[in-house]
């Protein structure tokens, strides 16, 4: 009976956590991207762990991935912050600058020298308020917290042809993905709402590894259509796609705010533990003269 009992428990416990771990995309983000200015990308970076440090001091419910570039914009930082409504976003901030705005005296000198560096940092700053279109996106159920890349694609759609890229996506893309069992492909669209020109969509790809992008996914995608569903695809996608452009980043742990709960699921990689200063070599005593003859 113990036995059973605790089978059943552990059973409950795995259940628990890759409910977790599998958990989809949030109904809505806040994006910020950050123009840094040449040169400066390393006294940024250090700058935004500093404040990533402070919020968990604080412990601010201000959640964020951190990304930095690996193909793109080299002076380009993103930073994602996941939520399930406009409402939660609009509590995360208020409760974020409450806490900013009480911290005790020994953490403030702290926080007005970053203010003052930020803008000799940057030189711009766009916030964009996004929610999830999971009728578009495909196979994005993946434990967020063990990526190591997001490669993401920003498109623009012609006026008027948002339902026409819609259409093209569902019933032509995406049924050629799953035809052509493209499992390790992991998707997930974000329509901007607000922050961006209109029919401005993000898709995000996350990875493990840059390796993943070694497998041809488009030339199996395209195979599997077929010449008739190849040449509709095409000029549906010359219609209604005004721009489309492709970036990769890699997750930065240091410059990232997240949940205990998220952490735990990579623990080494979300708490890095601080790099261990070089000990100084100890200094070489210069070897004593031999006894010289008394002179005569």
């Amino acid at each position: 009976m113990k036995k059973s009992l605790l089978l059943c428990f552990l059973c409950l416990v795995v259940a628990c956590i890759t409910v977790v771990a599998q958990e989809g995309p949030p109904k809505v983000m806040l994006i910020v991207r950050e123009d840094i200015k040449p040169g400066m990308m390393p006294i940024h970076n250090r700058h935004s762990a500093e404040y990533a440090a402070i919020f968990a001091k604080l412990q601010s419910p201000n959640h964020r991935i951190a990304l930095v570039p690996v193909a793109g914009s080299e002076n380009e930082v993103l930073y994602l912050n996941p939520a399930q409504s406009f409402a939660e976003v609009e509590k995360m901030n208020q409760d974020t600058d409450r806490k900013m705005s009480a911290v005790n005296a020994s953490m403030q000198p702290q926080i007005d020298r970053l203010e003052k560096e930020t803008p000799t940092l940057h030189t711009a700053m766009r916030d964009m308020l996004a929610i999830y279109r999971p009728e578009l996106s495909f196979n994005p159920g993946v434990p967020i917290a063990q990526m190591r890349y997001f490669s993401i694609t920003t498109i623009r759609i012609r006026p008027g042809h948002d339902a026409q890229y819609a259409e093209y996506v569902q019933k032509m893309v995406n049924v050629a993905r799953q035809k052509a069992k493209v499992d390790s492909l992991h998707l997930a669209v974000f329509q901007i709402i607000s922050g961006a020109p209109g029919g401005t969509y993000m898709v995000f790809r996350p990875m493990k590894s840059l390796s993943e992008m070694d497998e041809p996914i488009n030339m199996k995608v395209r195979a599997a259509m077929g010449d008739d569903m190849r040449k509709d695809a095409d000029k549906t996608y010359g219609e209604a796609v005004m721009s489309s452009e492709v970036s990769t980043y890699s997750f930065a742990p240091r410059m990232s705010y997240v949940s205990d709960e998220f952490a735990r699921q990579d623990s080494e990689f979300w708490h890095p533990k601080a790099e261990m200063a070089a000990k100084p070599k100890p200094k070489r005593r210069a070897p004593k003269p031999p006894p010289q003859p008394p002179a005569n």
